[in-house]
């Protein structure tokens, strides 16, 4: 134990300050004592659980009997044979269910409304989150550590706990599904490392089961496979190695591509039960325009641009072409990932996300870009005095930034999915609306933007 307090101090506290810092900001907003908890996309992502462990009906038929405010909480849509169907995949009711299954054991031994949608299990909900984020923190921190010195890991842990817009999804909007899919990413980028020591079985079987865990939760997610297929190689000699261990282990990358179909095919059976057939795409009208993605509003707007409202993660993309030089595993999978992720998540119709804070989509993927920006950082600290002190002090800048909008934003100074230029600099260092705020924001064209066609001017 002495060993573990000895060393590396200075993340280690970093870990325990953000688990604090989390705690008391998730227990001073309380939102599951004003059941605010499971709401919006939550609804849909959770509702498996009820259906399943309490009124024992995935067909929804069931909330004909609810009540009108436990009916509230259920959403479904309906296919063209009048079967109702959850627009969302199962997965994170898969991620929810250990909490899930505690709450409703306390609530029928205390007596609390075991409907599924009482207080208790807003609560567990809660709580899943700031569980899984913590785990990620402590492997992340192994990660790290793996190839970086104490300081640059401590300010990289510290740079994605207050100075993303993760914050706000594990505090604010706690079953969303980031802070699971930025877990299920940092354990594959360790599964990836503990593999290519030691290429097991054990260490396949890891990888299967959490890519089949991240393909269930969000199905385009499935590209962080680029990041063990590609890792190690960076030029034609360690294609050809890559290439033949795995040839070589073969049976593991079977092993790992049927894990990940098993592990989908809960979903797979539930649309064969509902829809009558074994692929469903519940997504309707909505959908993916690959001719035309939006990657300069996605990057730069102010309406929700990533960089814009999380510029800190400029350091992280700074940081991807110094792995080509310096860290040469990472060089290749990094990039195609980032580039490809991009690509991916601006082709949506909705590229701004509907409402939330900043480019909420990217954040699992602050797992495989923690990688790159520690590395930036760890090049900061070898510069000259006056160059490290400035990118360091611009950084913690940037990390109070993204408090104060955070803040901003829980009080809706910051738009969910309206903000202009206009309205950004007019709100800037503010907690309260200018007069003529209406007349600053702009809500988007969601009608024109499901067809694909021009937006309105923002």
């Amino acid at each position: 134990m002495n060993n573990i307090f000895s060393k590396n101090r200075l993340s280690l506290y970093v870990v325990l300050f953000s688990i604090f810092v989390y705690v008391w900001t998730v227990f001073n907003i309380s939102s599951w004592e004003r059941n605010k908890v499971i709401i919006h996309d939550i609804i849909s992502y959770y509702s498996y659980l009820p259906a399943t462990f309490i009124y024992h009906d995935l067909s929804f038929e069931f909330t004909d009997d609810l009540t009108d405010e436990v009916k509230s909480k259920i959403w479904y849509l309906k296919d063209p044979n009048g079967a109702r169907v959850q627009k969302m995949s199962m997965g994170l009711s898969i991620m929810y269910s250990p909490f899930f299954l505690i709450a409703h054991q306390i609530a029928k031994f205390f007596g609390i409304p075991a409907t599924g949608y009482s207080w208790i299990y807003s609560l567990f909900l809660v709580l899943s989150s700031l569980f899984y984020f913590f785990v990620s923190l402590i492997f992340l921190r192994k990660i790290l550590l793996r190839f970086f010195d104490d300081k640059s890991t401590a300010l990289t842990l510290l740079i994605l706990a207050f100075g993303t817009n993760i914050l706000f999804y594990v505090t604010n909007e706690s079953p969303m599904s980031h802070s699971y899919n930025f877990f299920l990413f940092v354990l594959m980028i360790y599964q990836t490392l503990k593999w290519h020591d030691n290429p097991t079985f054990k260490m396949a079987f890891y990888i299967g089961i959490i890519s089949g865990l991240i393909t269930i939760v969000r199905p385009s997610n499935i590209i962080i496979l680029l990041i063990p297929l590609f890792y190690g190689i960076w030029n034609k000699e360690t294609f050809i190695q890559k290439l033949q261990v795995l040839i070589q282990k073969w049976y593991q990358v079977l092993i790992i591509l049927a894990l990940t179909v098993l592990i989908f095919s809960p979903q797979m059976f539930y649309w064969k039960h509902i829809t009558g057939d074994y692929w469903y795409y519940s997504y309707g009208d909505e959908g993916f325009f690959f001719l035309s993605p939006k990657i300069f509003k996605g990057l730069f707007s102010f309406r929700k641009g990533w960089l814009i409202y999380t510029p800190v993660m400029i350091f992280a993309i700074a940081g991807i072409p110094l792995m080509f030089r310096q860290l040469k595993n990472f060089a290749v999978p990094v990039s195609l990932f980032f580039v490809l992720n991009i690509y991916i998540v601006f082709s949506w119709w909705c590229w701004w996300y509907g409402g939330s804070f900043g480019m909420r989509s990217l954040i699992e993927s602050y797992a495989v870009l923690s990688i790159p920006l520690a590395l930036f950082i760890k090049n900061a600290f070898q510069k000259k005095r006056l160059l490290k002190i400035s990118t360091i002090v611009l950084m913690f800048l940037l990390i109070s930034l993204n408090t104060f909008q955070t803040l901003q934003y829980r009080r809706t100074v910051i738009h969910w999915d309206s903000m202009t230029k206009e309205a950004y600099f007019a709100v800037f260092g503010k907690l309260k609306f200018p007069e003529n705020y209406q007349d600053l924001i702009e809500s988007p064209d969601y009608r024109s933007a499901k067809k694909g066609e021009p937006e309105k001017a923002e």
